[in-house]
């Protein structure tokens, strides 16, 4: 049996992508987790886990932001790979946290401004659907 996966963002600024994967979830696997990076922070990510393949149709899940507490959350452009900063390959490690937790978004103490930038959860659906 298949399923197809829809990670579907939205932001400030507009929606980003769509993204469909096709996964085999045969016998007893009937549970996809899914995980993607916020581009508008340097260690911010989304996830779903344990999301059930329906028997049937399709299911939607709701998607929270998380800090993954590897990098301090300056807000500078110098280290947020994505819009609207671009930077590459830069790390700000001083001050991380260590630790997973919820993400609470862009407070403007950089170059990121709330009201253009931050976000609020859920960040992004996963839609599964089963195929067949």
């Amino acid at each position: 049996m298949g399923t197809t996966s829809t990670e579907v963002g939205r932001s400030a600024w507009g929606p980003i992508q769509s993204v469909t994967v096709v996964v085999a979830a045969p016998g007893r696997f009937r549970k996809i987790s899914a995980v993607g990076m916020l581009a508008i922070s340097n260690d911010a990510f989304f996830g779903v886990r344990g999301a059930r393949v329906p028997p049937h149709g399709a299911s939607v899940y709701a998607a929270g932001a998380y800090d993954a507490g590897s990098e301090a959350n300056s807000e500078s452009c110098a280290f947020i790979p994505g819009p609207p900063c671009g930077s590459a390959l830069m790390r700000d490690t001083a001050g991380a946290e260590g630790y997973v937790h919820l993400h609470a978004g862009i407070h403007g103490i950089g170059d990121l401004v709330p009201s253009s930038h931050d976000w609020r959860n859920p960040v992004a659906e996963v839609h599964i659907r089963r195929l067949r």
